[in-house]
């Protein structure tokens, strides 16, 4: 670490004489209580600071001639002007004026939005990055709200390329690499203030991510001082929001308290069966215990229970007469229930020590512990149908496909069971009542259940530390730097959730029993415990701990000066992890029970930036990145339910990135024009799924992929008045893979030896984001305190997960090169493209010293039902006809109109 900052000061500690004097201060007030607001992000030009405890700020090495200020504040309106910089400083009083409720609680709509992800990897999609935004940039915040509410990702980035931070520590999750919003979700107010990085810039709280970072800052005393009651009603996800927030605001006897508490629910919203309870709390003190030492101490977790939806192919929408129509509930004794749950409670404790140095350099140090248990029902069976209603072989389409049977009782057959779905919902949905009576006959007869619920839990813990220095080593030379360390361990395994009303359960390998007969150890999924009896609540089929370890050490030096600004940074971090199995697999005896092999990696990065100052509005940024990181270990391990063995030639992901921006700043007119190029190497990516002829899992272990994001971002917002501004924003990707990658293709049961193959999609796009979008808005403040606004937004170029099989030589026909059924094996799907408008209107009042904000926002105010957000191709496919129609991808569907009203009391 040493090094790194003796060379990075080498290289640009000198250019600090060329500085010039000139200098703005001034102070930042609340514009109706006259109290002074601290931690406001004060820029002029590419410099910027904040504002201390008594809202004082002070930027010095200015340009002389004029300039433009900027203040931003969490929760109040960005204030604005313009002055002339000479010798003499310009001294500078900022009154902002309190946001508008729809601006406070705009978290709360993205939020709805993030949770309806049904994914059974909870947050693998939540790559969204719904609230990873920067204040002030038009093109982050609409991407993040507007945009993001579909799905569109910023650059085609998933969520492991966008870094956050609670209070320092990185919340990214220790095995697939991407950060769960919903493990504070509902502390909307608690967890407002933010400090965000877009792209590869310079940071001060870390090295960065290349999509960017947030740090959620939970510290007491920054909480602004209230007494807050929201309510909110919606037809999304939830119905039903409530939430209390108390703050005390740094007392005179040095202590500041912050709690705070929500519940959400709801029986069922936009779509039937996904009902909703979540509750949520959070608890902040500090106490300041001189004029350099503080300590603080922040809890916070978010329990919550909801119904998922699951994804269906068209021919299924089309029956029921619903794009909305979720495969996964059913009735029982005329109740809804859901077979698909998702179940968490992930708490967090940090621990915090601020050390002010002296008034150029501040320490601040942070231990953290997170526990808790995530789990996810879903139904299993034994010697029995698939209780799947939408299973390929309940719908009309499969009577195409059975041989042998004549045209006219194929015809029969699916006429009558297109009306048995379109009138009887035991055919529609699941039927539990039948599953039931199946297991109660069963029981009867002193045999195991043939249908349970079980619950796939990954309970995880996880000991962190931060440390970060900030220091200003001159006028205008800054150096940031930390060390970051995290111990992970993630517990997986498999509980009893419900019999069905049988008695118990035999914990063997049903699949590896239907295609191995009886050996009696092949079948075991615990060999050293055989033919164990599972009740409710008892561990079975699998249970095994991921351990992971990582520490980071980084350093960056950022340089101002009248003309270029410019910064370096680097890191160099370290990672170990491996799997130990708990669990002796009776097909993988001597790869499955104890601990696997450490896989070790060194990693490190580094990034530069310089910003050309035209004149006060005008400015051209350039940043660049290079850098490597461990892979995640949720692409690493090909099937760590059954064995230790990872993908082949496993390395580290390698990225370089580079981006160019033109930056305008007026009072009337701001935009931003950036064009940026990524690129990603030694990529893994592991998919698994259940193939029913065979009777096991299938897991499809892709290795050496190869991508490139390159595209060009704008944004731009016009202040047609006082009252009225106009914003603009567009995304035009390319993103597509570069390279043809090899795919190790085994089977969790043995019946089928391994077999590596060439995945032929080098050029294809790549899929789980529209390419391009764009919106255009309109927003209207009336002085007396009202606003309207509505954005039109644009989605394109969007694709489905493709089957990386029919990639791959077997797929193809033997009649190469002309048969007319391979463009529709080899070509990707590709979604319409597609409109929406969003509309929001609100009001605030004053009543003495109470603020009440209420506000209403609508969703796809056109009713647009036939816009995919989303889906898959199927993984399984016909060898023996080479037809994609049998097995179609499944899909979702962007909601229809739907609202958020919202209303606020603060005092």
């Amino acid at each position: 670490m040493k090094q790194i900052t003796s060379f990075l000061l080498f290289l640009f500690l000198g250019a600090g004489l060329m500085a010039q004097q000139g200098k703005i201060t001034g102070n930042v007030t609340d514009q109706v209580t006259g109290k002074a607001i601290s931690e406001a992000i004060v820029r002029v030009g590419t410099q910027q600071v904040t504002s201390d405890a008594n809202g004082y700020y002070e930027i010095g090495g200015l340009n002389y001639g004029e300039q433009t200020v900027t203040i931003i504040a969490i929760g109040f309106e960005n204030y604005e002007t313009t002055v002339t910089v000479s010798a003499t400083p310009v001294k500078i009083k900022a009154e902002l004026a309190s946001k508008s409720a729809a601006e406070n609680d705009r978290k709360g709509i993205t939020e709805v939005n993030l949770a309806d992800l049904s994914t059974e990897d909870e947050g693998k999609d939540q790559s969204v990055s719904g609230l990873l935004h920067s204040s002030g940039d038009v093109f982050t915040s609409t991407a993040s709200y507007t945009l993001g509410a579909l799905y569109f990702k910023v650059r085609g980035y998933d969520g492991e390329n966008f870094a956050t931070y609670m209070n320092g520590i990185n919340v990214n999750d220790a095995e697939n690499g991407r950060a769960s919003w919903s493990e504070w979700g509902g502390l909307n107010d608690a967890t407002r203030n933010k400090e965000s990085i877009n792209g590869i810039s310079a940071s001060r709280f870390s090295f960065g991510s290349l999509g960017g970072s947030t740090n959620i800052i939970t510290r007491a005393s920054l909480q602004r001082k209230q007494t807050k009651f929201t309510y909110s009603f919606s037809n999304k996800t939830y119905t039903n929001r409530a939430m209390f927030t108390y703050s005390t605001g740094l007392m005179k006897n040095g202590w500041a308290f912050t709690v705070s508490g929500s519940r959400r629910w709801g029986e069922g919203g936009y779509v039937k069966g996904v009902f909703y309870d979540a509750w949520a709390y959070f608890f902040s003190a500090e106490k300041k215990i001189n004029n350099q030492h503080s300590i603080g101490f922040t809890a916070y977790g978010s329990p919550t229970k909801r119904g998922q939806q699951g994804g269906s192919t068209q021919e299924v929408y089309d029956l029921t007469g619903s794009n909305y129509y979720n495969p996964n509930w059913g009735y029982q004794n005329g109740e809804v229930r859901n077979a698909k749950v998702k179940n968490f409670h992930e708490p967090m404790m940090i621990l915090t020590h601020y050390w002010d140095i002296n008034e150029k350099t501040k320490l601040t140090s942070s231990l953290a512990y997170t526990f808790g248990f995530n789990g996810a029902t879903a139904l299993n069976w034994y010697n029995a149908s698939d209780p799947r209603p939408d299973y390929y072989r309940n719908l009309p389409s499969y009577q195409n496909y059975i041989t042998g049977q004549e045209a006219g009782l194929t015809a029969y057959n699916i006429n009558l069971t297109t009306l048995a779905w379109q009138t009887d919902p035991k055919k529609s949905q699941i039927d539990w009542d039948r599953l039931y009576y199946t297991n109660k006959t069963l029981a009867l007869q002193g045999k195991q259940s043939s249908y349970i619920v079980e619950d796939r839990r990954n309970d995880q813990q996880q000991l962190s530390l931060n440390i970060l220095l900030n220091s200003e080593l001159s006028s205008n030379v800054k150096f940031d730097g930390g060390f970051e360390f995290r111990k992970f361990k993630g517990h997986h395994f498999k509980t009893m959730d419900d019999l069905l009303g049988g008695t118990y359960w035999v914990d063997i390998d049903n699949f590896a029993y239907r295609d191995n007969g009886i050996d009696a150890i092949q079948i075991q999924n615990d060999a050293n415990n055989p033919n164990r009896i599972i009740k409710v609540g008892d561990v079975f089929g699998y249970d095994y701990d991921i351990y992971s370890n990582t520490g980071l050490v980084w350093g960056q030096v950022q340089v101002t000066n009248d003309k270029i600004d410019y910064f370096a940074a680097a890191n160099l971090n370290a990672t170990s992890f491996w799997r130990n199995g708990n669990m002796r697999n009776g097909i993988n005896l001597n790869n499955s029970f104890g601990e696997s092999t450490k896989y070790n990696f060194g990693d490190g990065g580094i990034k530069a930036g310089i910003t050309y100052k035209i004149n006060g509005r005008n400015f051209i940024t350039a940043n660049s990145q290079a850098s490597s990181r461990a892979p995640s270990v949720y692409n690493s391990f090909v099937s760590p339910r059954t064995r230790n063995t990872v993908t082949a030639d496993i390395k580290s992901d390698k990225f370089w990135t580079a981006d160019i921006s033109y930056i305008l700043r007026t009072p009337i007119f701001k935009a931003r024009l950036t064009a940026y190029q990524t690129m990603m190497w030694d990529q893994n990516e592991i998919n698994s799924f259940y193939d029913d002829n065979l009777a096991t899992f299938v897991n499809f272990a892709m290795s050496g992929i190869n991508k490139v994001h390159q595209g060009i971002e704008f944004g731009a917002e016009i202040k047609a008045s006082s009252t009225v501004s106009f914003t603009a924003v567009a995304a035009i990707g390319s993103f597509y893979y570069t390279s043809n990658p090899k795919v190790n293709i085994s089977y969790d049961n043995g019946s089928q030896p391994d077999v590596t193959e060439t995945v032929y999609i080098k050029n294809f796009l790549i899929n789980g984001t529209p390419q391009t979008a764009g919106s255009i808005g309109i927003n209207y403040r009336h002085p007396k305190n009202w606003f309207f606004n509505a954005n039109v937004n644009y989605f394109g170029d969007n694709y489905a997960d493709f089957n990386p099989e029919r990639r791959t030589i077997s797929a193809m026909p033997y009649s190469l090169p002309n048969d007319p059924r391979i463009p529709g094996i080899i070509n990707q799907t590709k979604f319409d493209d597609g409109f929406t408008l969003d509309a929001s209107i609100g009001k605030s009042w004053q009543v003495k010293k109470v603020y009440v904000n209420l506000n209403l926002s609508v969703s796809n105010v056109l009713d647009n039902t036939s816009l995919i957000t989303g889906g898959y191709e199927q993984m399984r496919f016909d060898f023996d006809t080479k037809s994609v129609s049998e097995f179609i991808p499944k899909v979702y569907y962007g909601f229809g109109r739907t609202f958020f009203l919202n209303l606020g009391i603060r005092f």
